[in-house]
């Protein structure tokens, strides 16, 4: 009897034990909660912001701001602050590598869902325009536990030894850390080298040059997806909307030229001026045609990705109006692109590539 009794004691002290772990487990999840999940960065600590697909959502349904940067990978290295410094407002991002026009219109209606937006500034990627309009996001890429409103996932994130043992430390040190940058959110330049040969070295030029396509092949999709942020646009009146057509290197238009694409490029810029400046709250820029950036591949580290002194540069032309798009300039704009990609074409023949 002895023995058993024994073994019930240690027994029952085990589980209470474990127990215990567990919810201690949890309240340090939940607490410190490094994902955002519940709530904003704890008093005196800053926010550390740094994984996108883990982070992103939780900053943009928790955080103070009212104003939002929404992109891809090429809005990763603004700083918020720059944007606060040449517009005012309290900026945070809403950031998805790769994103097609949906997942970033998805962002935009989780912050209105329970803020007023003073300023957007969102980076119009050419390539989310030819993206599929009817794309389902968030989905199962991303950790749904996070997205959904279903607190019975959130055993995924309160016992999960990857947040609970390298998360919350980084956490820790970064946010307390007094010489930590919290607008740098999502920055990945500080670990990359931005070079021609670098940018040549991630580019494989195509042999041939293929017929160009029409330039209104894909118009279909380009206008689903510009009705889906219209539809955003028109239901927010009251917030300024900024759009930014970002520089990609002269590797990125030799390469549109060679694959037929380049007209088709050209005319996706053209009906997302046509269609968005049709709002008062709207404004354009487009940096695309900036031939002293783009030809310069010292700016780049591959032929899409810019260094953050070209993001810095962007808020800052911005702020002085430069390179704004309106439909006074639309058709004269876009014949300097289309004569600045002959340009490219024939210098990635003749100089670059040789032959």
């Amino acid at each position: 009897m002895g023995i058993k009794m024994e073994a019930k004691k240690f027994i029952r002290t085990f589980f209470i034990w474990a127990g215990g772990l567990l919810l201690a487990a949890a309240a340090a999840v939940a607490v410190m909660d490094p994902f955002y999940h519940y709530h904003t960065p704890l008093g005196g600590m800053k926010a550390v912001v740094s994984k996108a697909e883990y982070q992103c959502i939780g900053t943009v349904r928790n955080f103070e701001y009212d104003s939002i940067v929404l992109g891809s990978s090429v809005a990763e290295n603004y700083n918020n602050r720059w944007f606060d410094e040449a517009f005012g407002g309290r900026t945070i991002k809403g950031i998805k590598s790769g994103a097609a026009t949906v997942d970033l219109v998805y962002y935009m209606n989780e912050a209105f869902a329970s803020r007023k937006l003073v300023n957007v500034y969102y980076c119009l990627d050419i390539a989310a325009l030819f993206a599929d309009a009817k794309k389902v996001f968030p989905d199962a890429s991303l950790p749904l536990y996070l997205y959904n409103h279903d607190p019975l996932d959130d055993v995924k994130y309160l016992w999960n030894k990857t947040v609970l043992f390298e998360h919350i430390p980084y956490e820790l040190a970064a946010g307390l850390d007094a010489g930590f940058d919290e607008g740098a959110s999502y920055n990945w330049a500080q670990y990359k080298t931005f070079s021609a040969e670098g940018a040549l070295s991630h580019y494989d030029r195509p042999e041939t040059v293929l017929t160009m396509k029409a330039a209104e092949t894909d118009a279909a999709e380009i206008d689903a997806n510009l009705e889906l942020i219209s539809e955003v646009v028109r239901a927010h009146p009251e917030t300024t909307f900024r759009f930014i057509f970002s520089p990609y290197s002269m590797l990125w238009w030799d390469e549109a030229y060679r694959n037929g694409e380049s007209d088709g490029y050209l005319y996706a810029v053209k009906r997302a001026a046509e269609v968005l400046l049709c709002f008062e709250n709207v404004e354009i820029y487009y940096f695309q045609n900036d031939a002293d950036t783009v030809t310069n591949l010292d700016n780049y580290m591959d032929p899409i990705h810019f260094s953050e002194e070209i993001n810095h540069e962007i808020v800052r032309r911005m702020r002085a109006g430069e390179y704004r798009l309106t439909m006074e300039n639309l058709n004269e704009t876009l014949e300097e692109m289309a004569a600045l990609i002959g340009d490219i074409e024939e210098r990635c023949c003749d100089g670059i590539f040789g032959g």
